[in-house]
């Protein structure tokens, strides 16, 4: 799927809230966008989603687009993936985790990890 077509993807499920769809499409946001930009506010968005699995998915392609482009904005991003860090959903949490281990691993970065003093 190329760039416009994963675009207008992500906007028609958004507009008809429909999950499956989106969990897919946040997950090939993270994984083939080229727009690093657009792909880290989408997954950020997406990652405060109400839905848990939408969320957790949201999540992980933080992860993913920290691996593929080596940079995301620090302020943007640490703060959505510590609260799914901490979040009520095991699955959140889970996905959150695997985020964050992307994070500390590509980008260097510290996060605020539940039991880390």
């Amino acid at each position: 799927m190329d760039e416009t077509s994963l675009r207008r993807a992500l906007e028609r499920a958004l507009e008809e809230d429909r999950i499956f769809e989106l969990r897919d499409l946040v997950l090939r946001v993270g994984l083939e966008s080229s727009d690093r930009m657009w792909a880290e506010v989408s997954c950020v968005n997406l990652a405060r989603h109400r839905n848990a699995l939408v969320k957790g998915d949201a999540l992980a392609a933080l992860g993913h687009l920290a691996r593929r482009f080596g940079q995301l904005d620090r302020r943007r991003v640490q703060r959505i993936v510590e609260n799914g860090l901490h979040a009520h959903h095991e699955y959140v949490r889970a996905q959150a985790g695997s985020a964050a281990d992307d994070l500390e691993t590509y980008l260097a970065w510290t996060l605020n990890r539940p039991g880390r003093a």
